[in-house]
């Protein structure tokens, strides 16, 4: 079987295998590729996490080529003496992912904003004539708020745009903790609003504008659709949420802490398993730190929002990792989005960990979630 078969074929597991289970009152779909075994780390999120520098550079021809371009956050940096924890953090986060659409046209935008000007990419499927009515998507980046950028998302966006006919803008929005909340948030919504204020001339339906993000993206997204619903701001009619950042808690002795480790499917305590698990609660203290004022406290419902009521909120996609330490919080906010009587559904993707949508054209995983959303949004375009 051939390098693109085999990747096609696992593709195709992943919904084709999909099951539904219940699990403390929230029923949601699993989905694992066919090669992966039950209680395991998924073999290609295994192979990032124990691949050596050595054995990489001696023999990279061995190994899948959208790894390749990805050396700089696999491994520590070479030369990591004398930089800061959020250097090295920012080198770290991120990935080289492939482009696997086709005919998609990309144009630069500045928005205005509370704070300055804000930086979008555009995205949008190539046509020989103006369109209208499409859905628009709004999309944040992920990275803790302090790293991260729209070039690790792009390609995702771009094939976001491509499958599902809708322009999608990836906002460059600013990061702490150089710029603390709420300017990164507030620029964020300011993207909203300006889209809204231009759905004719951006060729889309104003009452189909959808927001999406992962990770810190995740949060950006859900606290907009948040404040849109709280101020009488722009209709959101969807959002898609990828392993979100819902709660600002440090341990069990804050509230609305959720995590327990029993949750976690570990038989053989496989510590990378483990490690991966507990990686953002270590990085959440000084996440935390760089990016809300000491004055601000840590529960903000713009910041943390878990803590904010989340009746009127927009059909929304949960898509989960199996092995991430915010997969309790995942959980948690998918059962309040139901006992408010939002329509939601919510996908835990098994073996893998934080940051897998990164990596589009290596995890299978990626491109899914990416199909999901395009899928919702061709629903959202069918709507009268």
């Amino acid at each position: 079987m051939g390098t693109m078969d085999r990747y096609d074929g696992l593709l195709r597991s992943l919904p084709e295998g999909g099951r539904r289970v219940t699990e403390r009152g929230l029923t949601l779909e699993v989905r694992d590729c066919f090669d992966r075994t039950s209680g395991a780390l998924d073999p290609r999120t295994a192979l990032t996490l124990t691949l050596k520098r050595k054995d990489f550079e001696r023999a990279f021809a061995r190994y899948d080529s959208a790894l390749w371009p990805n050396m700089d956050h696999l491994f520590e940096p070479r030369h990591a003496q004398g930089r800061t924890q959020l250097e090295i953090l920012r080198t770290l986060f991120g990935w080289a992912s492939v482009d696997m659409s086709r005919g998609v046209g990309t144009k630069r935008i500045c928005v205005e904003s509370p704070w300055g000007p804000v930086v979008c990419w555009a995205y949008e499927k190539e046509t020989p004539a103006p369109v209208k009515d499409r859905p628009g998507l709004v999309f944040f980046h992920g990275g803790g708020f302090f790293a991260g950028s729209i070039a690790t998302v792009e390609n995702q966006c771009r094939l976001i745009a491509q499958r599902a006919g809708a322009l999608v803008l990836s906002v460059d929005y600013p990061l702490a903790p150089e710029n603390p909340y709420p300017i990164g948030f507030d620029c964020c919504y300011a993207v909203l609003e300006w889209a809204a204020r231009n759905a004719g001339p951006l060729g889309i339906d104003g009452g189909k504008i959808a927001l999406a993000g992962d990770s810190a993206g995740g949060n950006l997204a859900l606290c907009c659709a948040l404040r849109s619903r709280d101020s009488g701001g722009p209709p959101v009619a969807y959002q898609a949420l990828i392993y979100p950042v819902l709660s600002r808690a440090e341990g069990p002795e804050d509230p609305h802490w959720y995590w327990t480790g029993d949750i976690y499917d570990n038989p053989d305590r496989d510590p990378l398993i483990e490690e991966q698990i507990l990686a953002i609660q270590k990085l959440s203290p000084p996440m935390n730190r760089w990016y809300l004022p000491p004055e601000s406290g840590r529960f903000l419902p713009y910041a943390s929002p878990i803590t904010a009521a989340p009746e009127g909120l927009p059909t929304t996609l949960m898509l989960t990792a199996e092995y991430d330490f915010l997969r309790a919080e995942c959980e948690e906010y998918s059962r309040m989005l139901a006992r408010a009587g939002v329509e939601n559904r919510h996908i835990r993707y098994g073996g893998i960990t934080h940051g897998t949508f990164d990596r589009l054209g290596y995890a299978p995983q990626a491109e899914d979630m990416v199909n999901e959303i395009v899928k919702d949004l061709e629903n959202l375009k069918k709507l009268s």
